[in-house]
């Protein structure tokens, strides 16, 4: 009996320990799963290295050493090796980066001609509303405030101390930007704070300073890559030297990558292909896990989501991207998910082509187009068979679910405002190479019957360089492009367009008459054989344009009338066109009415209040009319927008001293005889 009572009083004990285990294991999975991520998180910063691709990161497997700084991140970070931008230009790409919704809904397709909506919710909106102080510095002008991404930011840095020149100021380098962000962390290190910080050098063309060009001698992609490292391992430095380091959330992240002739596309934008929509991600959380990869399929849009996340604070309803967080703990069973991640490219459809439109559930990738295309990833990132034809069945299955994707994520309601660009927006991003706005065809119906894209990337190279080659005044070049053109696509209506420009590039104005009126009348002819078709949209923007240019030849030909009748026809297609009522001023002026003039011109300037040639005719008009209070301000404004304006500046001091010697003619003190 004795011996029954100590056994079952060893058991009893047994029982208490196993349950007290049971109990400790419990709260330390708890402790994990809803504590999560142990030490406080005070400070978020989310880089961008623009045009970076993933695998120029020596962290990535390139095999110079690269990115040392980012490497020593990624050792104490977790890195997510199958990343997707959902589309291969920097406006959108970040659109997407800082909403964590797909171009399919915050409707920003191309860099020109859209505006980020204030319907959109920033993540820098979500840390405001939290108490952080939010600052955002960027490097190019391609993401400058007019465009809308500094919602929800106390401070946005898009004025460049020492620009580069690209035909006009657009970039920085990343020692400003780095200084600039070392500058700001400083004044902010006592507070809770969010930080966006951009980086232009990898995108092209590739210069990157000293040592870099020579260590990097004929690959000057991967010096430009190494120097953005070295300025993103100052921000670091500073950050450590601050004893902010430990309780930083740090995301290392690009837009996109670059093409180097996979597929023949030498930069980005026109495909969709891995070379430039797989992208770096590497996140640094504090108490989390260290020297992780994370081979699951993860895009651009899961950033916001995982910043939330990690934070403990709900994220805007409209994401459509998922909160990784999940993958930065120390411990823990990882739930494996089935994700399908968009991409897109409209550029195509300036050919008469439809978008480009994908999705990836890795390792399969499938690509909408007239000729489709399937593709497993295992095989190697470029792309090179065509998996199309051996299976079908899972190409039609991702087909569905990209239809689904377009389905729930289009945004149907209407855009708040159309975005109209100024004068000088539209030089400094056509400087950039980002030309014609309102030039792609946003339209998610698929028409198997049109031309395939691929069919058409040598000509979109061809347009591309001829638009290069006349903004930096090579009129020879440009021309020759443009032949072949014609030669190769006798049906490609923008040749014209293109030849009237260098014409008039040229001031040869008869030549532009004959190409801009050329032109017109053929998309005229277009129109009338295919009344219906929609897709012929995108040779609207080159319309106006085109009777703007050819209003000016017709003005520099003394034919006023003929010049007003075009400038008129280009604001029925663009009822805001600053240009062409700047113009209509001009022309109106000529034939001496003053009145229409003075209206013309301030219609443009309310439309574009930057627009410095309008304020310095108005000023003419007041300087004649002997108004020179009036003449004198309209005089400074064009100065404060052009400030080296010589002419601007000779026609004040004219505008400062008439008025001195009226007054001085008019003052009944001076009028005394002594």
């Amino acid at each position: 009996m004795g011996e029954k009572l100590k056994r079952r009083r060893n058991f009893s004990w047994w029982r208490v320990i196993v349950l007290g285990l049971v109990v400790c294991g419990a709260a330390m999975w708890f402790f994990e799963r809803v504590a999560g991520l142990r030490k406080e998180i005070r400070h978020i910063v989310l880089i961008s290295m623009d045009t970076c691709r993933a695998d120029s990161l020596s962290c990535y497997g390139y095999p110079g050493r690269t990115t040392p700084n980012i490497d020593a991140v990624a050792e104490e970070a977790i890195v997510f090796n199958h990343v997707l931008t959902p589309i291969a230009l920097t406006l959108p790409a970040h659109s997407s980066m800082l909403t964590g919704t797909t171009p399919l809904y915050h409707g920003v397709h191309h860099n020109l001609g859209y505006r980020l909506e204030e319907s959109s919710v920033t993540v820098g909106e979500v840390l405001q509303r939290e108490g952080y102080s939010t600052g955002a510095i960027v490097s190019t002008y391609v993401l400058d405030s007019e465009f809308g991404l500094n919602q929800g930011f106390d401070s946005y840095d898009d004025e460049f101390v020492e620009p580069i020149p690209v035909f006009y100021h657009n970039e920085r380098k990343g020692g400003e930007a780095s200084r600039v962000a070392c500058e700001w962390l400083e004044r902010h290190q006592d507070e809770r704070f969010f930080l966006f910080l951009h980086y232009y050098d990898p995108h092209s063309p590739y210069e990157p300073p000293e040592p870099f060009a020579s260590t990097f001698a004929g690959r000057p992609y991967a010096g430009e890559v190494a120097y953005t490292d070295y300025c993103i391992g100052q921000v670091i430095k500073k950050l450590k030297e601050l004893n902010l380091y430990d309780s930083t959330l740090l995301i290392i992240t690009s837009d996109h990558g670059e093409g180097f002739g996979e597929h023949r596309e030498r930069e980005h934008g026109y495909y969709i292909y891995q070379s430039t929509v797989h992208v770096p991600l590497v996140i640094k959380v504090p108490g989390g896990a260290e020297g992780k990869r994370v081979n699951e399929t993860a895009g651009l849009v899961d950033i916001v989501p995982t910043i939330c996340g990690v934070l403990g604070i709900t994220p805007p309803s409209t994401i459509h991207g998922v909160d990784l967080s999940r993958f930065l703990k120390r411990r823990g069973d990882i739930e494996k998910t089935d994700r399908y991640i968009y991409c897109e490219s409209f550029l195509p459809t300036r050919y008469d082509c439809p978008p480009l439109l994908g999705v990836v559930n890795y390792p399969w990738k499938y690509i909408q187009a007239p000729r489709q295309e399937l593709y497993d990833l295992n095989q190697g990132p470029r792309e090179e068979e065509n998996l199309f034809s051996k299976d079908p069945k899972r190409a039609r299955l991702l087909q569905e679910h990209l239809k689904l994707i377009i389905e729930e994520q289009v945004r149907t309601e209407e855009a708040e405002d159309k975005f109209v660009l100024s004068a000088e927006s539209r030089r400094r991003l056509e400087s950039l190479g980002y030309v014609a706005a309102g030039s792609t065809d946003v339209d998610f119906e698929f028409d198997s019957s049109k031309n395939d894209p691929k069919d058409f990337n040598l000509l979109h190279k061809q347009v591309m360089s001829a638009w290069v080659f006349i903004k930096r005044q090579q009129y020879s070049e440009a021309e020759a492009m443009c032949n072949k053109m014609v030669a190769e696509h006798p049906d490609y209506i923008l040749n014209f367009y293109l030849l009237g420009g260098i014409a008039m590039g040229r001031n040869n104005i008869a030549e532009s008459v004959k190409h801009y009126s050329k032109f017109l009348s053929r998309v005229e002819e277009e129109k009338a054989r295919r009344p219906e078709d929609e897709s012929l949209g995108y040779l609207e923007a080159y319309v106006s344009w085109a009777h703007l240019r050819l209003g000016i030849a017709f003005s520099a030909q003394e034919r006023l009338e003929d010049a007003i009748s075009q400038y008129s026809e280009a604001l029925k297609m663009d009822p805001e066109m600053a240009e062409a009522y700047f113009n209509l001023g001009h022309a109106y002026r000529r034939q001496g009415k003053l009145s229409e003039a003075i209206e013309h011109y301030s219609r443009a300037l309310e439309l574009d209040p930057e627009f410095a040639e309008a304020h310095y005719s108005l000023g003419n008009i007041m300087l004649e009319r002997e108004e020179f209070e009036k003449a004198i301000i309209y005089y400074r404004k064009a100065l404060e927008l052009r400030p080296d304006w010589s002419q601007a500046s000779g026609a004040l001091q004219a505008a400062q001293s008439r008025k001195k010697e009226r007054e001085e003619a008019t003052d009944p003190w001076l009028q005394r005889d002594f």
